[in-house]
């Protein structure tokens, strides 16, 4: 994030640009963004969210103890916010549900949100969408090439060739199912290069004498 800037000011930016690039079902986020000041910055901004709130203070708990399991209950909120030198009052539907079995797992949820959603499952399984960047995240660590450069171009290139591998890799997923593995495509891409002449390891020639001097004696 830029120095000096709030995290509202943050999605705030970030949502402009977005809208202007793609078509828009929901925006999705984790706790971490679970303030006053971006739910107020989303209202101005006239968008769909969808936010997982922390459990902070005693107010949902009252209305957790009148819902059964896999229950829940619509509530308004309002409270202030403090920006730009001025204080707003920002209000939103909080989405409580008590012990929805999911995937397996009895867990309690509150979302801040706008939607009007027909099953408490429903908004469970909308934000369990940004899952798949967790997922994202996760694989492309395994991809990224590590330096200690303070170079931003040199970093901004590392990570744009990280998201290159990803992409090529679920491209060809989609081919040859979930069972290709991101190691399978880095052992595949290795033979295949290897095959077309795209690269030839350096010690390859020293390497193939000292192996068959082993395994044929």
């Amino acid at each position: 994030m830029p120095v000096g800037w709030y995290i509202e000011d943050y999605v705030c930016h970030a949502i402009k640009f977005v809208k202007e690039q793609l078509p828009i079902i929901a925006f999705l986020f984790d706790r971490g963004f679970g303030t006053w000041g971006v739910i107020h910055k989303l209202r101005e901004l006239k968008v769909p969210y969808l936010i997982f709130w922390k459990k902070q203070g005693n107010w949902y708990k009252e209305h957790f103890d009148e819902l059964e399991d896999g229950g829940y209950k619509i509530i308004h909120r309002e409270n202030k916010y403090n920006g730009d030198k001025t204080n707003y009052k920002v209000n939103s539907d909080f989405v409580l549900i008590k012990q929805l079995e999911y995937d397996g797992k009895k867990l309690d949820w509150i979302f801040a949100t706008n939607l009007k959603l027909k099953k408490a499952t429903s908004y469970v399984k909308l934000y369990k969408k940004r899952w798949g960047i967790e997922t994202i995240y996760r694989v492309t660590d395994k991809i990224r090439i590590y330096t200690t450069s303070t170079n931003c171009v040199i970093r901004y290139f590392l990570f744009m060739f990280t998201c290159f591998v990803y992409n090529i890799w679920r491209l060809f997923q989609m081919f040859l199912g979930e069972g290709f593995t991101l190691a399978n495509h880095k052992t595949n891409m290795i033979v295949f290069m290897a095959k077309h002449g795209m690269i030839y390891p350096k010690h390859y020639d020293k390497f193939e004498m000292v192996a068959n001097e082993l395994f044929n004696s």
